[in-house]
């Protein structure tokens, strides 16, 4: 069967709402291909629930849906900020803790975080400059600990449960980080309740990998932008854009309420309100509907077959002729976020230390002007940057940002310094939501769980690697070269951008034969 005829189906359920002007929709392995198989009986026979991801989407055929109308599935967004607002509170939160905590067991004679004299005696020989270093190495190696308790499930899990979401819907996904974020917040919230050792967090963090940690939940959300916008147009890397703005308001604004938190009460009560939050967040899940329904999912493939698309999409031979364009912008994604993860966690060390030595409250100022900067105002401008460029352009863009910021930090040795950094890498965040974009665009869209949970299960790797690889950069060259770690970071965004080049000029070339 094949679905031309269409003023014969006006009215009917199923039937399409609009003219469109092609002949037939035919796309290899898809759900309409699997439909038009079943034999058609005659015109009284009802078409099936085709919902697609818009109206305007080119591989489904559309039927008007309450779900297409609904304000509710807009709840995504405040869904992301309210997620990571709690991640980030706690998020900061421990690892102050965790320097707070190693201080205390190393020199209980210390009551004050920086207060060892290391910064106003800089000569590296003397008793409270090695004091200090043996305190961020330690700091830094805890870092490590609780990277891989988390980071080692949460690749299994987000290949796993990002594959099955074509299988299952988006709605399930919302669910499972909420609940192990929740568990992991409320370990740490008894732990240092209780002033327990600092090994017993694992427990908390172990948990919180098996349920993908935020990586699930920026995997869900993005793959749900995919499913209410047009696989065409800008529209679909507009929306991924605006989650990464909310998720960029939540880490600004909380960055810079944690840090007064924390000088003003202590750790507990910022942990405390995490868990209040995310509690908040999982109740905002029952809203929000589902956008993959049942007559749209892969329900005949085994959770294999599933696992199995992810993987043939990157390697697969059915994907030959566009593999290279698929593997380019993914390892254009992991260097920058490797830069991203690494730099969360060696920068707080790096700031604690020597010349800046800053207390908590700085830290948490720093974060918010960062976040404002990068997140908020950068990711702000997308609209005015798509007006004049392509989105590889736009990530381009942002890896010249990213370069010239880590550089600055690098050589930093002032506070002045330190906060020109950001505002130069102001715009290098805008690199990972068009690498999610360009994947998505590549991909059809009863496969937008797949490529999500590959790209899930890469940020999850990276997160990891990132942190461990940062953190053993930063304590080898602590002694010699604190800044290091960010010239690394720099040359990661240097390779970077030479691939986008290589990647825009590839796909012009591909698009003009395919003219011809």
């Amino acid at each position: 069967m094949s679905y031309t005829d269409y003023d014969d189906f006006h009215g009917r359920k199923g039937s399409i709402g609009a003219h469109i002007d092609y002949d037939t929709v035919s796309i290899p392995g898809s759900l309409v291909e699997r439909q038009q198989k079943r034999p058609y009986e005659g015109p009284d026979e009802s078409l099936p629930d085709l919902v697609g991801s818009n109206v305007t989407d080119t591989v489904y055929l559309v039927n008007s849906s309450d779900f297409v109308h609904t304000w509710r599935k807009w709840l995504v967004g405040p869904f992301c900020f309210l997620y990571m607002a709690a991640f980030v509170t706690s998020y900061s939160t421990f690892i102050q803790y965790t320097y707070f905590k190693v201080q205390k067991d190393l020199y209980p004679n210390i009551t004050q975080m920086n207060e060892t004299g290391a910064c106003d005696d800089v000569n590296k020989s003397s008793p409270d400059y090695q004091r200090q270093v043996k305190v961020q190495a330690q700091s830094s190696d805890w870092n490590t600990y609780t990277s891989l308790a988390v980071g080692i499930p949460a690749i299994f899990a987000n290949i796993i449960l990002g594959s099955c979401t074509d299988k299952f819907g988006r709605k399930f996904l919302f669910f499972l980080p909420c609940v192990g974020t929740l568990i992991r917040m409320t370990v740490t919230f008894v732990g240092i309740y209780l002033n327990i050792n600092l090994e017993y967090f694992l427990i908390g963090y172990i948990i919180e990998g098996c349920t993908g940690q935020m990586f699930t939940m920026l995997l869900v959300s993005f793959t749900y932008v995919a499913d209410i916008t047009p696989q065409k147009g800008k529209q679909r890397s507009f929306g991924i854009t605006m989650i990464e703005l909310a998720i960029g308001i939540a880490v600004a604004g909380f960055s810079f309420s944690t840090g007064y938190f924390i000088q003003n009460c202590g750790f507990y009560y910022p942990i405390l309100s995490a868990v209040i939050m995310m509690a908040i967040n999982l109740l905002l899940v029952f809203l929000i509907p589902e956008s993959f329904p049942p007559s749209k999912r892969n329900t005949g493939e085994s959770t294999l077959q599933t696992l199995k698309t992810a993987y043939d999409l990157f390697i697969g031979s059915f994907n030959r002729g566009r593999r290279w364009m698929y593997n380019l912008i993914l390892v254009v994604f992991m260097l920058c976020m490797f830069s991203v993860f690494g730099r969360g966690s060696v920068e707080p060390l790096y700031q604690l230390g020597e010349p800046f030595c800053w207390s908590p409250e700085k830290l948490g100022r720093f974060s918010a002007v960062r976040s404002l900067l990068q997140q908020i105002c950068g990711m702000g401008l997308i609209k005015v940057f798509q007006k004049f460029m392509s989105d590889e352009s736009i990530a381009m863009f942002g890896s010249c940002s990213f370069i010239a910021g880590y550089v600055i930090e690098g050589f930093a040795k002032t506070d002045l310094v330190m906060y020109i950094a950001p505002v130069v890498a102001a715009c290098g965040l805008l690199t990972v939501p068009m690498c999610r974009a360009l994947l998505s665009k590549l991909t059809r869209s009863d496969q937008q769980g797949a490529v999500f949970a590959a790209i899930a299960a890469v940020e999850a790797t990276v997160n990891l690697g990132g942190s461990v690889i940062a953190n053993a950069i930063y304590a080898c060259t602590l002694s010699f070269n604190r800044g290091i770690i960010f010239f690394v970071f720099s040359a990661c965004n240097a390779v970077g951008f030479l691939l986008l080049w290589i990647y825009k000029s590839g796909s012009l070339k591909r698009k003009t034969l395919e003219i011809r």
